[in-house]
């Protein structure tokens, strides 16, 4: 069983505290950390200039998937680690003897965001290889993939849809890399926050910084080429429900973040976890425990 802490919720980021006293160097420091993650997110490294063009096929409306078929057939080295990819992500080894059959398995639009989201990963190894817990940023991004997977699942999302929104999880917190970075605090950990902070901490840097990691994270999706509904969770994971607008992408995830922690007795997630969403998802507490339990199961070790 994955071992977790019961008052801490691993999705969420601490920044540090200034001092109220001194306005002024408090808000040269805004200027020149919100610059640095703009320049930052510009410089990130963009993807081969063929995984751009698949990426870019995928969300057109009339795609069936072949032409993408055909440029992966087309190159022998990337067909064999999509492979890999999609048996990893999608389902057994067996389930998959060629591209075809994973597309099919699972559709094209959630197939070429994993092959985008491979590309993304190896570029964050590299690009924030200084923060020195980001083996724990990897970790929670998987434990999220998998709690958004089930959530979707007991949403009776179709398969397509239900992958889509899981991937999201994959790099649903790429922006607290880029603000950590950028304000000079590699040795801090990635993860660990009180979970009432779980709503409060984007207006705390938003306050600080003028930007949250939520807008971060989604301007470098952006930037990479991500769908827009991955896009979509990836900016409203922590404010799924804005002035009366309901975000079910940015739902899925904030409510997985609760489906992965552990509270063995309920009585932090039933005080603070909104029923709102829940009601917004069509969801209820039963549904909520199932959720839990898959999980679970499914993290077992």
């Amino acid at each position: 069983m994955i071992n977790r802490c019961v008052f801490y919720c691993r999705g969420a980021v601490i920044l540090g505290n200034e001092s109220q006293d001194s306005p002024a160097p408090n808000a040269n420091k805004r200027e020149q950390v919100s610059r640095k993650i703009t320049q930052l997110v510009d410089n990130l490294p963009l993807f081969p200039t063929d995984i751009n063009q698949l990426l870019s096929s995928a969300v057109k409306p009339a795609e069936d998937g072949t032409e993408i078929l055909r440029l992966i057939e087309s190159d022998p080295k990337l067909r064999s680690q999509l492979l890999a990819l999609a048996r990893s992500y999608f389902g057994r080894a067996e389930d998959f003897e060629s591209i075809e059959d994973a597309v099919q398995h699972v559709g094209v639009r959630p197939f070429v965001q994993l092959i985008g989201i491979s590309y993304a990963r190896e570029a964050i190894q590299q690009e924030f290889a200084a923060l020195k817990y980001l083996n724990d940023y990897v970790d929670h991004s998987e434990d999220i993939y998998i709690a958004t997977d089930i959530l979707g699942g007991i949403c009776s999302l179709p398969r397509e849809q239900r992958q889509m929104h899981a991937l999201a999880g994959l790099v649903h917190d790429v922006g607290r890399l880029a603000i950590i970075v950028a304000d000079n605090k590699t040795s801090s950990r990635v993860l660990g926050t009180l979970w009432e902070r779980m709503v409060s901490v984007v207006h705390e840097e938003k306050a600080e910084l003028g930007m949250d990691h939520c807008d971060v994270g989604a301007r470098i999706c952006r930037r990479w080429n991500f769908s827009p509904i991955i896009q979509e969770a990836v900016l409203r994971h922590h404010s799924p429900i804005m002035n009366g607008d309901f975000s079910f992408a940015g739902a899925l995830i904030f409510l997985s973040h609760f489906v992965s922690a552990s509270d063995p007795s309920g009585e932090i997630i039933a005080s603070l976890l909104s029923s709102n969403v829940l009601s917004k998802l069509d969801l209820n507490p039963v549904d909520f425990e199932k959720a839990r339990d898959q999980y679970e199961s499914r993290t077992q070790k």
